[in-house]
């Protein structure tokens, strides 16, 4: 899954953003809108204005649906992503993440659009994170291994109209409010401690600045394989207090435990977190440090209208 020589898009971007309900569904839609392009966005169970309902599992409706939309672009970040559930029901895990994806890819690739898929740093086993794209995948649970078929997968099927994108915690204003940081408000504004994993670690990444550098990366005709995250690699207890801290939350209500005591359904990659050295060479500071992360997203829920959440304070 090397990248392949850039192919750039004329005229513009005309995309279909399938989750456009979705955390960086809603940040792509709105980037798109940003630099000038065509979307549109669909919805699974969450409809909000604008948004077209589709069935993703009707593969054959999902699939003439597409067919039928004048697009180049099609992003996929949608899929089934509450990794206990995905080890509970493989089934559902499997085809939310490979098999729908895969059939939409391929009814892209006959109206000659451009497939880019979202991916996870779970497709690795977090013994020696973080990793770069050359490391080699190791999934520990099924939401993982979905994952990395996928990418496997979709690889054969599109070769250079495939762009993969694997990312990791990502956190920001959206309109659903389900993201870590909206789940550490909501318990933290209320007087109740938080439990974090103490030995997980990875890359929070910023939803807006993951959006925005897909999109300069779809603009630009990039393929292969991409990882998009954030500069710093942390544990979650000190994401957790980065967080209360920057949003005057109570930062000694976040306790640790280990992942063992949590006891937690999947397994997770302890040591996890992704190295970006082909975004950093094809957008050199498009993700910014958490620091700057937190700034602007205090800033755009104070100016967020209806397409974000508040968060929960007291």
């Amino acid at each position: 899954m090397s990248p392949s020589r850039p192919a750039s898009l004329t005229g513009g971007i005309r995309a279909v953003v399938v989750g456009g309900s979705g955390q960086i569904g809603g940040w792509l839609l709105r980037v798109l809108a940003e630099r000038g392009h065509s979307a549109v966005g669909t919805y699974a169970t969450v409809a909000y204005p604008g948004l077209v309902p589709l069935d993703a599992a009707d593969l054959l409706g999902a699939s003439r649906w597409l067919k039928d939309q004048d697009a180049n672009v099609v992003f996929y970040p949608a899929g089934f992503t509450w990794v206990d559930g995905c080890e509970r029901d493989p089934a559902k895990a499997r085809a939310s993440n490979l098999e729908q994806p895969l059939n939409l890819a391929r009814a892209a690739l006959e109206i000659g659009a451009r497939f880019v898929y979202f991916s996870t740093d779970y497709v690795f086993d977090g013994q020696n994170g973080p990793y770069d794209e050359e490391a080699p995948a190791h999934p520990l649970s099924v939401y993982g291994q979905a994952k990395r078929e996928a990418e496997i997968a979709l690889t054969e099927a599109l070769g250079p109209a495939l762009l993969i994108v694997r990312t990791s915690w990502v956190f920001g204003p959206e309109r659903q409010g389900k993201n870590f940081a909206y789940q550490l408000a909501r318990t933290l504004s209320e007087g109740r401690p938080l439990v974090c994993p103490s030995d997980q670690v990875s890359s929070p990444s910023y939803g807006p600045d993951v959006a925005r550098a897909v999109v300069q990366l779809a603009e630009a005709g990039r393929a292969g394989l991409v990882h998009v995250a954030g500069p710093e690699v942390l544990d979650r207890v000190q994401f957790a207090r980065a967080l209360a801290e920057s949003f005057g939350l109570d930062a000694n209500l976040i306790q640790g435990k280990t992942t063992a005591e949590l006891g937690q359904g999947a397994p997770r990659p302890l040591q996890g977190g992704l190295l970006t050295p082909r975004l950093d060479s094809w957008l050199p500071g498009v993700m910014r440090h958490l620091s700057q992360s937190l700034s602007d997203f205090r800033d755009q829920l104070a100016k967020s209208g209806d397409w974000a959440q508040p968060l929960a304070r007291t």
